[in-house]
């Protein structure tokens, strides 16, 4: 699992430096220093090594205003895409911005990047400069989210949140919430105090619906990647309770890990999809859950 970091050594900067440098100005001839500007020291600097210690990604967040936060500099290496790296740095950045309560973010994104910017909800305004005379850029803003984890497309997130809430009673009076979408995790909440057994410990039950919905919600959110639609009822499910939970449960799902065709919607009328759900008290799992989930057209 990559981890996003600030730099923090004076070798952490030079790798740090180097590679955004390498990606987004050597191409073009830019010599050393081009790829600095004066807003370095008041800015957020993220990146992302290997276990290796090789820096395979580089972000920057800066504001213009109270309201407005600019993300900028974004790079990944060349032999390291297309494995979420771009995305777990903008996500960093995101909640750094909404949580010091900017309400919306801006960039300036190159022609090649505009689609992976506009799956994580932002919106194209206007052309803007063309850098290099070769590199056309395009201003995009993303407006804050209801919840900061609601990375992306937030707008099918809130539609999942207010479908529990009205067609699946159970999920408000557990306190059951999104908390994050990403391009490669779907996580839930639940309210602790509304799921307490006598032993002030969340009932076995509970923890099985937390794992349930979650389940529930990432099959939901993988039909509409596909741009497919059909009622989601839970077939068959296991669970394996390994600890008592205690304080802060939480709903996991590696979006990587989950396993079907859907596509056979479309042809068959119905298809399977096999979700595994961990369940956490904070950072310690205390559940393994696996659903196989139908959806008929």
């Amino acid at each position: 699992m990559f981890q996003v970091t600030t730099p923090q050594s004076s070798e952490d900067w030079q790798a740090y430096y180097q590679l955004r440098w390498q990606v987004l100005r050597a191409p073009w001839n830019e010599p050393r220093g081009s790829e600095q500007d004066d807003l370095e020291q008041d800015a957020e600097h993220r990146f992302i090594k290997n276990k290796e210690g090789v820096v395979l990604g580089v972000a920057r967040l800066h504001f213009n205003n109270q309201q407005q936060a600019q993300v900028r500099y974004m790079a990944v290496a060349e032999g390291n895409r297309n494995q979420h790296i771009g995305s777990r740095l903008l996500h960093e950045l995101e909640k750094i911005a909404w949580t010091q309560d900017a309400d919306e973010l801006v960039l300036f994104a190159r022609e090649r990047a505009l689609e992976f910017y506009k799956r994580h909800g932002y919106e194209l305004k206007e052309k803007a400069h063309l850098a290099y005379n070769d590199v056309q850029h395009w201003k995009m803003v993303k407006q804050k989210p209801s919840e900061p984890g609601w990375f992306r497309h937030p707008n099918w997130t809130q539609v999942l949140q207010n479908t529990w809430r009205e067609s699946i009673p159970i999920s408000d009076a557990m306190g059951i919430k999104v908390e994050s979408y990403t391009d490669w995790q779907f996580t839930t909440s639940a309210d602790l105090n509304a799921n307490l057994n006598l032993h002030n410990t969340m009932f076995a039950g509970s923890i099985y619906s937390l794992a349930t919905l979650t389940g529930w919600g990432a099959t939901y959110l993988a039909l509409k990647e596909a741009g497919l639609e059909g009622n989601i009822v839970l077939a068959d499910a296991n669970i394996k309770y390994l600890k008592p939970l205690n304080n802060e449960p939480r709903g996991s799902v590696d979006l990587s890990g989950c396993k079907g065709k859907l596509a056979e919607l479309e042809s068959e009328g119905k298809a399977s999809y096999l979700v595994p759900v961990e369940i956490f008290d904070g950072n310690v799992l205390v559940a393994e859950f696996e659903g196989t989930f139908k959806v008929i057209k």
